[in-house]
């Protein structure tokens, strides 16, 4: 099921009878999430367009995956089910929500505001050029339906093609465009306990596409609240060789091929935003002085709390179209001896325009996967080459049963300084295997 979202292909000829996502999370965390687990959630880019409780806390701990720029991710899975037709068709009923937030530009001094904040003395004088920048928070749902074939089934070659089409609902949008000339951090007068922050020559654009509001399920399909869009994936799987069958035992289920090879095209579509209840302003200012309330202000309210602060000459309504994070997958998965494997993945973003800002992305990334697999468990340790970061991250996964949990960056659940954010999985699954029954002799 999993894998399906990413390929629908992997449903045709498909070794279970069927599969049940129970449910799942999944987000971006660093090391500060344990510390004050109490005081945050790995889903702070879902919470951000529902609530405005504490959400400069609970986004303090978030770990970015990339250095620059930062980009912030949380899922939810919600139950979903495959079902195999026959031997050579399955279909899947997926339900998830995701949620995004993004920001180019952002100096490192400004940055560390949300882990040292303005009032507690740590936050060390800085000041420099600053330039354009922007900050965007994007989240919507979706309910695909998945198709996938084998067109070729023989012993040592096997193909599959697949099809997914999604139903785009939910999706609410906010975001900061704005140019500063430079920034200084320093010592309050009155207090040197205190600091501030000096923002000197800025002109900004920002807005929202609703405003935030408590979720309400009903509130989900209402265009005159939250965006709308279609969206569908592409996929094919070649499985090469059965050098690996294992003749003495039937129901052997483990994967039996030396090579598989697999690309497919996924979010490819968009979503429409003109809602009724948006807003987009604009202003400038020669010099605005920042403490830690309006940043607060700003963090948890965002677009809505930084209207109240700052004035603005221009006031008009958002009516656009934002691309969904299409992305372009690789896949070369060999195996070495009978359960190991080494998986080769590339991922690459599929028509990004630079110049909007609302158009969701996924990373560039290169991953190298050992991967030891056998029926009912898995373990692997991908190592991925994000763009954007210098080291690579060294992640484990590992799945028993119907339980999986996975990590992509063990160094950024144990490094306190310097290092970046983590994807953390969780969920749980059932399913039945796809097995002929034995014939009764006479």
């Amino acid at each position: 099921m999993y894998r399906a979202t990413y390929n629908p292909s992997v449903l045709g000829g498909s070794k279970h009878k069927w599969q049940v996502n129970i449910g799942s999370l999944g987000g971006s965390i660093n090391y500060r999430y344990f510390v004050f687990l109490g005081k945050n959630s790995l889903l702070y880019p879902l919470l951000a367009p529902h609530s405005t409780k504490e959400l400069y806390g609970r986004s303090r701990t978030m770990g970015s995956l990339t250095e620059k720029p930062l980009y912030l991710v949380s899922e939810i899975r919600w139950p979903s089910v495959m079902y195999s037709i026959d031997k050579r068709q399955g279909i899947a009923l997926q339900f998830r929500t995701r949620g995004f937030v993004t920001g180019n530009n952002i100096p490192d001094p400004i940055k560390n505001l949300y882990f040292r904040r303005l009032d507690t003395g740590e936050a060390l004088p800085a000041s420099g050029d600053w330039g354009s920048f922007n900050m965007t928070q994007q989240s919507f749902s979706d309910i695909s339906f998945s198709y996938g074939l084998q067109v070729v089934d023989l012993d040592a070659h096997k193909l599959r093609l697949g099809v997914t089409g999604k139903k785009i609902f939910g999706a609410r949008a906010a975001f900061l465009n704005a140019n500063i000339s430079q920034y200084e951090l320093r010592p309050e007068n009155t207090d040197p306990d205190m600091s501030e922050l000096v923002l000197s020559n800025m002109t900004y654009e920002s807005g929202y596409s609703h405003i935030n509001q408590k979720m309400s399920i009903g509130n989900l399909f209402d265009a005159d609240k939250y965006g709308n869009g279609w969206g569908y994936d592409l996929g094919f799987t070649y499985e090469l060789g059965a050098f690996w069958k294992n003749k003495e035992e039937k129901f052997d289920e483990n994967p039996q091929y030396i090579l598989r090879l697999a690309a497919s095209l996924t979010d490819v579509g968009s979503i429409r935003y003109k809602t009724k209840g948006s807003k987009v302003v604009s202003g400038s200012m020669p010099e605005y002085v920042m403490n830690q309330a309006s940043m607060e202000t700003i963090s948890d309210r965002g677009p809505e709390g930084l209207m109240e602060l700052l004035p603005y000459t221009q006031d008009t309504t958002l009516s656009t179209t934002a691309r969904l994070p299409s992305a372009l997958h690789l896949e070369a998965d060999v195996q070495l001896v009978k359960g190991f494997f080494i998986n080769l993945s590339q991922t690459k973003r599929h028509r990004y325009r630079d110049n909007q800002i609302l158009d969701i992305y996924q990373p560039n990334v290169f991953t190298i996967t050992p991967r030891f697999e056998d029926e009912d468990s898995d373990f692997a340790f991908p190592i991925s080459f994000v763009e954007g970061n210098k080291r690579p991250s060294v992640g484990a996964l590992a799945h028993f049963g119907p339980v999986f949990l996975g990590f992509s960056n063990i160094n950024g659940l144990i490094k306190k300084t310097g290092a970046r954010g983590s994807m953390v999985y969780l969920g749980f699954s059932a399913w039945k295997l796809n097995r002929k029954k034995e014939k009764k002799q006479r």
